[in-house]
């Protein structure tokens, strides 16, 4: 079967590996890093190619209204850098996996993954909150 259809790139941010990074951590510091691998291979198993394929399937961040001032101060910072003509143009998605929500940004044919958090976390900036994962 040949397969026309565009491939999506997919590139990793620093913040990104550093969630990574702090999430292995935190399974190490627990006595579980095979909770960290399996988080590994549910990202090169099933994410990056569900996204590769369908790269807008993750719901649109900035579609829901914020409900405090510091979400809106947030989502119009996010605009401000996403906006036309910004150097990281492009629209913000989220995608829920396991119990993961992954946050990364659609530009044209290019996917970067920004930030992970674990479902239970309050924030994706968790390092800019509380410091790194000891």
């Amino acid at each position: 079967m040949n397969d026309e259809r565009k491939r999506t790139t997919i590139r990793i941010s620093s913040e990104f590996n550093a969630r990574l990074t702090d999430i292995e951590r935190y399974w190490n510091r627990v006595d579980r890093p095979e909770i960290f691998l399996r988080l590994v291979e549910a990202i090169e198993k099933k994410v990056v190619p569900v996204l590769r394929r369908f790269p807008a399937l993750g719901r649109r961040l900035l579609n829901s209204k914020p409900d405090t001032v510091d979400a809106l101060l947030t989502i119009e910072e996010i605009v401000d850098v996403t906006k036309s003509g910004a150097p990281h143009q492009g629209e913000l998605h989220e995608h829920l996996f396991d119990d993961y929500v992954l946050l990364y940004l659609l530009s044209g044919d290019t996917i970067t993954f920004l930030s992970l958090r674990h479902m239970k976390e309050t924030s994706s900036e968790f390092r800019d909150l509380w410091g790194p994962e000891r």
